[in-house]
Parts: structure tokens; C-alpha cells; sequence
């Protein structure tokens, strides 16, 4: 029986950017990978990347020049927002975007074709990659050898191994070996249907120059693609070779059981007059589907020197494309424990208890990026707002660490398992005002308001982290970053929801909303708005009676202080002092903060 350091079962792209990752680590690694199917040729959705699993497979896995030659690059996420009647032609669609490639790359990924050249190029490197091999049996050793075998043509094969590593996605095959649950998440009703096309002529084949020149003529076609509506969201994905990827995932606790075959599917999509334009004359490929989307696992990395990687472990939704994210970091995770386990590092056991713990968090963090939150994606106005708030934490609070290599650093890890309770209270409170948001929009008969005819640029958001991020870390910067963005979208939604106007981007207003004063806000009311606006209002009154001691009291909000939002008690009314002191209290009151959500409009 031949013995190898680690077997990993499962050859797609967990399992292939694991071997690789571990060999161009430590060559001397003896590595073993055993993928069921004998010819990889499956179109496995989660084509699209972000940026953590994008800078993995540069740096980590040195794949950028591959990449750039085989694959396609991305051009961000793109959002587009119809009628209630899903009438609109996407040239009078209200769109988020950008009007350029982003500063960091991502891609959109031909998964077939990348696993059967990640299958050579890792037994190029000396991986042991055996096709056909469908695992059949695990022994877990603890105090000695796992035990692994499979059977390829007809034939059964045994080894044994120090590590045994779970990339076989959906079919869950260490936790049902050894007895572990794989909860079905309840918080999130998701499901999807998708299908590859040809001959799909794209967004670029859009003709109308106010289109074009809207994004200074870049290529619409390169982004993933999404058409938001209330319960659900179609993606349009490209892909190397003149495919396309179509799809849409649901909530069944908004919109029923949805499409479950390819025929439901085209029906579905031909209700939408966008996806019905961009479909015409296409081939058909290839049809899948998942009945549900959400589920974890206990337990994703053990001492006994097993791990779960992929689909194996965990799944959110594929909404913002975190799949690959959560492969690069479970990855990581398991080439550090290696490493430790092998090396006889004392961290060991710590990290394994960090790790999980991370993981989880990850998990738990990002599934609350959507639960409860299909109902807003079809309004333009809510989920512009949304979005900036998860573009900025994703590029500081998840992208930024990646770079500098922090996710392995015990003590970095630790630290952030700190104020978990915190970010995951923060997630929770800002889903129940955009939910409210929502609720209060569809009473008013304003959800669909800004759904024609509207840009925002989605990287405005994100500008000022583009260039900051890498190795260095500026915590002082990252945590104003938490504090703009929390407070910018924050006081937008009030502004919206108490009717005052202008709220959103005054400097006073931001200057009071750094997050924990976000969280201290239950409900967005009129009464919760007038609170704020006085302590505000006493702020203002402290700095004016620097300068005019005469100055009793500020009032600010429409209903104390009429429709000019802003009265000065103390000088007699009429006199020079009064207009003098209205004016400096106006400067004041009417300073931008430079709001980060009047920026991406």
C-alpha cells in the first residue's frame, strides 16, 4: 500500500488549487488527488470571481498568465433594476457599475476547462492525479494513517496518508463517513436554475450611445451581470469560447418553488423583457439546478488531520460570487495547518480551534449579506445603498487582510474573532433598516421609483481604498473606513424614511454617526430622526455661543423648525446679531460630510 502526505478527494477547483497550492509550497510533498469523473467536462456553475480569490490564484497559485490567456477578465459586478412590469429595455434600466476596469482584477472562469488544465499543471508539478478514481472507502486514524480507497475501471486501490482532505463538494463524502451533520440553513430560502447558452450576443451589442458613453464605452459584456427584482435576481455570466451562463436564484419564501427544469427556466426568463432581448437566437448547452442553495457543517478543520474544502464544508449564496472566496480561505487555512502539523509547530491545535472559529464567523458574516434581504434587491433606491455599504466592508474588512497576509496570523485572527459579535450586531442591524426601508417604500408606492432612467457608479464607493490596499495595514484608516461607511449609509436611509431633506450628506450628521452610534439606533422613525437632530442642534448651539454668546438654542428638522429646517433662539429676531448668527449657523448646518452615498450617484 503506497502512502502519501495528503489525499485529496475531489479534483474540481478546491480540491486542484489546494494540490497546487501545497506542492509550489513544499515540492517535497507527496500529494494525491482522486477525482470520480474521467473526463472533467462538467460546466459546474461559479464562474465568476472576486477579488480575494482572484489575488489566491495570482499570488498563491501563480496563475495570473494563465489566467489572462484562457480565461476572461472581469469587469466587476454590474446590477440593473426594471418596472414592475419587467417591461424595460435595458437602455432605460437605472444601472450600478462602472465607467472603467476596476483597480484590482478578478475573473470570470470557464470552470471545465480550468480544472482539466489545473489536473495537468498540478501532475506537471508531480501531483499523483488520478481521474475515475471514485473514493469508496475512508478510514480516519487519528494516532496513525488514514486509510483511503477507490476503484478506477474496474479496479479497487488502496493508500494511506497523513492528511485527508474533502473537496467533493455536494456529496459531503468525510462528514457522512464520519457521522457529521450538514445543517440545511433555515434563515435563507435560496434556490437556482441555470444554463449555458452560445451565441449570446451580449450587453456590448447594445447600439444607443448614451448607453455606451454612460460607462465611457467599456465592456458591459465582461461583468457579472445582474437584473434585480423583489424575491429573486438573473444573472448573465460570459465565459471563455462564446458561452454565456444564464440563471436566477430565488427566495422561495418571496416568489414559491420557481424554475426547476430547463423548460421552466426559458419560460421564466421570457417574462422579463431584458433577458428575453439578450436571449434571442441563443443555443442551448447545458441545463443544472439546486433545489436548495444554504447549509454548514459543524466543524470544517480536525486535529485527527482531516479538513473539509469548498462545497464540502459550507455554502452561502452565490450572490457577489463568495464561492472561490471561501475556497481561497479554507485553502489557506489547511496549507497552514499542514505545514504546523507536519512541522511539529506547538500553534498547532490553536490554530485549528482559530481556523474554525474563522470560518464559521466567515459563514455566519456572510450569510447575513442576504437573509432577509431578497425583498429590497428589486429597488434601485435601497439596494444602491446597500451595495455601497457591502462593497466598502468587503474591500476593507476582507480583501485588505487578504493581501497582507493576515488570515494565517494566529494572533490577527484572534483579534478579529474579537469583535465578531460586534460586525455580525452591525450586519443584522443595517439588514433591519434597508428591510424597513423596503416596507416603507412599497406602503409610499415609491420601491420602483428610481428603477428607470438612473447610474450610480459603484466604485465611487470604494475609491479611496483602491490604492491603500496591500501589505500594509493602516488600522486608524480602516476603522474611519467602518465609521464613513456605516454612517453614510445610515443617515441616506434616514433621510429617506424621516422626510428630512439633505440629512444624508451634512457633515454634522456624519460627524455623530460613527458606527456604535449606528447601532444604538432600534427603529428609523421620525421620533428616532428628531432625537438626533438634537443633540446635533445642541452641538451647533456650544460652537455658535463661542463666537455670540447671546445664542440660547439651535433647532433643527421641519417639524420644529418649519420648512427651513433650521432656527437660531437667543438674538432678537429682525436685529443684524440674528442675521448674523442664522447665517454662521447655516454654514455650519449646510457643510458637506462628503457622504460616500451621495459620492456613487
Amino acid at each position: 500500500m503506497r502512502r502519501y502526505d495528503v489525499v485529496i478527494a475531489g479534483g474540481g477547483i478546491a480540491g486542484g488549487f489546494l494540490a497546487r497550492q501545497l506542492k509550489l509550497t513544499r515540492p517535497e510533498l507527496d500529494i494525491l488527488v482522486l477525482e470520480s469523473q474521467p473526463e472533467i467536462n462538467d460546466f459546474k456553475v461559479g464562474e465568476s470571481t472576486v477579488e480575494v480569490a482572484a489575488s489566491y490564484m495570482i499570488r498563491r497559485l501563480n496563475l495570473g498568465t494563465y489566467l489572462y490567456q484562457h480565461q476572461l477578465p472581469k469587469n466587476g459586478l454590474r446590477f440593473f433594476f426594471d418596472s414592475p412590469e419587467k417591461d424595460l429595455p435595458l437602455t432605460r434600466m437605472s444601472e450600478i457599475g462602472s465607467d472603467h476596469m476596476p483597480f484590482h482584477p478578478s475573473f470570470q472562469l470557464e470552470r471545465a476547462k480550468l480544472e482539466r488544465d489545473i489536473a495537468i499543471m498540478n501532475a506537471e508539478l508531480g501531483c499523483q492525479v488520478e481521474l475515475g478514481a471514485k473514493v469508496t472507502d475512508v478510514r480516519i486514524d487519528g494516532e496513525s494513517e488514514h486509510m483511503v480507497a477507490w476503484e478506477k475501471g474496474g479496479e479497487r486501490f488502496e493508500a494511506s496518508c497523513r492528511w485527508f482532505i474533502d473537496a467533493t463538494g455536494r456529496r459531503h463524502l468525510l462528514n457522512r463517513k464520519l457521522g457529521l451533520p450538514v445543517h440545511k440553513e433555515t434563515r435563507l430560502n435560496t434556490a437556482a436554475a441555470w444554463g449555458r447558452y452560445r451565441n449570446v450576443a451580449g450587453l456590448d451589442a447594445v447600439t444607443d450611445r448614451a448607453f455606451r458613453e454612460r460607462v465611457r464605452y467599456t465592456a458591459r459584456h465582461l461583468s457579472t451581470n445582474h437584473f434585480m427584482y423583489d424575491g429573486y435576481w438573473i444573472w448573465f455570466i460570459p465565459l471563455a469560447g462564446d458561452l454565456m451562463s444564464v440563471g436566477v436564484v430565488y427566495d422561495k419564501d418571496r416568489i414559491g418553488p420557481g424554475p426547476r427544469n430547463r423548460a421552466e427556466l426559458e419560460a421564466f426568463l421570457h417574462k422579463h423583457r431584458s433577458s428575453r432581448d439578450l436571449m434571442e437566437g441563443a443555443i442551448f448547452e447545458d441545463y443544472q439546478g439546486y433545489a436548495h442553495l444554504p447549509y454548514w457543517s459543524e466543524k470544517y478543520f480536525s486535529k485527527d488531520r482531516w479538513a473539509l474544502t469548498g462545497f464540502a464544508g459550507a455554502f452561502t449564496d452565490p450572490f457577489y460570487s463568495p464561492g472561490s472566496d471561501f475556497i481561497a480561505t479554507a485553502n489557506e487555512f489547511i496549507t497552514s495547518l499542514i505545514l504546523a502539523e507536519m512541522g511539529g509547530d506547538d500553534t498547532f491545535e490553536a490554530r485549528l480551534e482559530a481556523y474554525n472559529a474563522y470560518y464559521r464567523f466567515k459563514y455566519e458574516s456572510t450569510l447575513r449579506l442576504y437573509s432577509r434581504m431578497y425583498p429590497i434587491f428589486g429597488s434601485f433606491e435601497i439596494y444602491r445603498l446597500k451595495y455601497l455599504l457591502d462593497f466598502n466592508n468587503y474591500y476593507n474588512l476582507v480583501y485588505w487582510p487578504f493581501l497582507a497576509d493576515k488570515l494565517t496570523d494566529l494572533d490577527w485572527v484572534r483579534g478579529e474573532l474579537e469583535f465578531t459579535p460586534v460586525v455580525l450586531r452591525a450586519l443584522d442591524a443595517m439588514a433591519d433598516h434597508f428591510s424597513r426601508m423596503g416596507d416603507v417604500l412599497r406602503t409610499r408606492g415609491e420601491y420602483f421609483a428610481k428603477n428607470e432612467g438612473h447610474w450610480a457608479n459603484g466604485l465611487n464607493g470604494v475609491v479611496q481604498l483602491e490604492k491603500r490596499l496591500g501589505p500594509v495595514f493602516d488600522d486608524a484608516f480602516r476603522k474611519e473606513q467602518v465609521d464613513r461607511a456605516y454612517g453614510s449609509v445610515f443617515a441616506a436611509v434616514l433621510e429617506r424614511l424621516s422626510g428630512e431633506p439633505g440629512l444624508g450628506d451634512r457633515k454634522p450628521v456624519l460627524d455623530e454617526l460613527k458606527l456604535p452610534q449606528v447601532l444604538v439606533f432600534k427603529d428609523i422613525n421620525e421620533d428616532s430622526a428628531q432625537r438626533l437632530l438634537d443633540r446635533i442642534a445642541r452641538r451647533i448651539g456650544a460652537e455658535l455661543r463661542k463666537e455670540f454668546p447671546s445664542v440660547e438654542k439651535v433647532v433643527l428638522g421641519k417639524s420644529l423648525a418649519g420648512d427651513a429646517g433650521l432656527a437660531v433662539i437667543g438674538p432678537p429676531e429682525g436685529g443684524p446679531e440674528h442675521a448674523e448668527v442664522l447665517a454662521r449657523a447655516r454654514s455650519l448646518w449646510d457643510t458637506s460630510g462628503k457622504s460616500y452615498a451621495y459620492a456613487a450617484l
